[in-house]
């Protein structure tokens, strides 16, 4: 065999692995996609479904599961802000602590979830342990071992209502930039049905 039939050898070799590589990224990426499309048609029907007399609950509970799809992540909550106590509350929770954690209720400008609904911002942690901003104060109580966290405010009209977080991307991940702007535009969403199921009662109290 000649120099010249190795290194044609030696580049086909290559280029096989590198197209196999390729088609493994195509792969993921096409499951992926698949994966987002089907939360994405499974959100828009509850979406469509969603009315003010419905319970609301529904449609920000289908929300938050499509986050968890999208983002590809094992856990996370949406808080609701108590202007009366002053305190976040956990009114849904998906993944591991879903059924000690609702109801928990903490100090609105306590951890990453308080600094997002004090300043109206998101944050992107991908070691809460080295944020001085994160409180290990609902891992210690409930079990629970946070490692990474993408939190986002639900606002409207300017006005913050709490704060919806991802956490603890499956595959180790970190988030990303585009996470958050993927989770805010579902935030949105959860926030703009709350504050419309919260001013139907008052305009139909209004009509004579």
């Amino acid at each position: 065999m000649v120099a010249g039939d190795t290194r044609l050898i030696r580049f086909l070799q290559q280029e096989n692995a590198r197209l196999r590589e390729e088609n493994q990224l195509l792969t993921e990426e096409v499951r992926s996609l698949r994966r987002y499309v089907r939360a994405l048609q499974r959100l828009q029907e509850t979406v469509q479904r969603f009315t003010p007399q419905e319970d609301i609950l529904a449609l920000l509970d289908e929300t938050l599961d499509c986050a968890l799809t999208l983002l590809d992540a094992a856990d996370g909550s949406l808080l609701l802000l108590d202007e009366e106590t002053d305190e976040l509350v956990f009114v849904l929770v998906h993944g591991t602590v879903r059924e000690t954690l609702p109801g928990y209720r903490f100090d609105r400008r306590q951890g990453i979830a308080g600094w997002v609904a004090e300043h109206g911002r998101p944050a992107i942690v991908n070691d809460v342990r080295a944020d001085p901003r994160f409180s290990s104060e609902i891992d210690v109580r409930f079990g629970f071992v946070t490692r990474s966290l993408l939190a986002v405010p639900l606002a409207a009209r300017g006005r913050v209502l709490g704060v919806v977080e991802v956490l603890n991307k499956r595959m180790g991940e970190d988030f990303t930039e585009d996470d958050a702007s993927l989770l805010a535009i579902l935030a949105t969403l959860c926030a703009s049905a709350l504050d419309y199921a919260a001013s139907v009662p008052a305009e139909v109290e209004e009509q004579p």
